[in-house]
């Protein structure tokens, strides 16, 4: 059995205030070096007055020729409107193998609580995103309530479907599309939703969380020919 959680290897803690609105980013990294799986865990608080958008434990695991594994559960409360949610999917995948492990483990863990599955997932399948991106996942919604155990509810559910999903053969996926897609029109997407929603997020401060999040940690070591000369500039100039 593959271990999702292996040795912490980063700890990014960042908070800032814009205008109202004060934001709280823990972001813990873990790798296990002798699978090559990569697990990133964020707690993340938004808070104006006495509104809010808390995510207590959202996950990024990447391991190559394997999709991602993105999850996200919410808990807000702004004008209007009060919402529970939880997130789960594959974003890029290309096995039709690792659909039918991912979709089958979570078809059949959810039922044992009295959800279907089926149901949950048609939010995620038929978004253009999905359409775009090929994903499959499913979203839980509770309207009308602050639900602060929804992460631990699901959380064990999704990782026993993705390590099944590791298990299995490798398929490339074009991950770099979803981080692409998330630290650029998604940024955009949130920057006004929060602003919708009566907060003060700057779009820059969405960007960068989205980078630490979900971005690269390496460049790799080759070099360009262009950034060795660059390189070699820089460090004649100091």
């Amino acid at each position: 059995m593959i271990k999702l959680k292996g040795k912490k290897v980063g700890n990014y803690n960042f908070t800032y205030t814009y205008k109202e609105t004060k934001a709280t980013h823990k972001i813990k990294e873990y790798y296990n070096e002798k699978d090559g799986v990569r697990m990133v865990i964020l707690e993340k608080e938004t808070r104006k007055g006495e509104n809010f958008v808390k995510l207590p434990n959202s996950l990024w695991i990447t391991r190559d020729g394997y999709p991602p594994l993105a999850t996200d559960g919410a808990m807000k409360r702004v004008p209007g409107r009060t919402v529970s949610l939880f997130f789960a999917g594959l974003p890029t995948v290309q096995s039709q193998e690792h659909i039918r492990i991912f979709d089958d483990v979570l078809r059949n863990e959810l039922k044992g609580i009295g959800l279907d599955y089926d149901q949950m997932s048609k939010a995620i399948k038929e978004r253009d995103v999905a359409k775009e991106i090929q994903m499959t996942g499913f979203l839980y919604l509770k309207k009308e309530e602050i639900d602060e155990n929804i992460c631990d509810r699901f959380m064990p559910m999704v990782l026993k479907a993705y390590g099944k999903v590791l298990e299995s053969d490798p398929m490339p996926c074009p991950v770099d599309l979803w981080r692409e897609r998330i630290i650029g029109k998604q940024a955009i997407i949130e920057y006004h939703l929060f602003k919708d929603e009566g907060f003060d997020v700057p779009l820059s401060a969405q960007r960068a969380f989205f980078t630490m999040m979900i971005d690269e940690r390496e460049a790799g070591d080759e070099k360009t020919q262009e950034e060795k000369e660059s390189s070699k500039k820089i460090q004649e100039l100091i």
